[in-house]
């Protein structure tokens, strides 16, 4: 599954950079749901073991973002070029 798919299945459109609408992303988000749409986008899954979340925020870039059971976090947050990313250790209250 990848980025554009999961926007599609809620009939989001955004002005996105296209590297990040061929994002590829775990299928848990197949049973997602959309907690946030203002200019931040929040796209979230909970399965048994973690909690996934998509944030889009057109400004500031696109972060993928897991929390385990333990509440261990980690992620990647893409940015507008496409070989540009970071990664998230100590996530924000804007993730969870």
């Amino acid at each position: 599954m990848h980025v554009k798919d999961l926007l599609d299945s809620f009939d989001l459109r955004l002005k996105l950079p296209q590297h990040w609408y061929s994002t590829e992303i775990s299928n848990d988000f197949e049973e997602s749901e959309l907690i946030q749409n203002d200019e931040i986008v929040k796209i979230k899954t909970e399965g048994e073991k973690n909690t996934k979340l998509i944030v889009i925020d057109v400004n500031d870039g696109m972060s993928v973002v897991t929390k385990f059971s333990d509440d261990k976090v980690i992620g990647v947050k893409y940015l507008d070029n496409k070989d540009d990313f970071e990664y998230i250790g100590h996530p924000s209250e804007l993730y969870f």
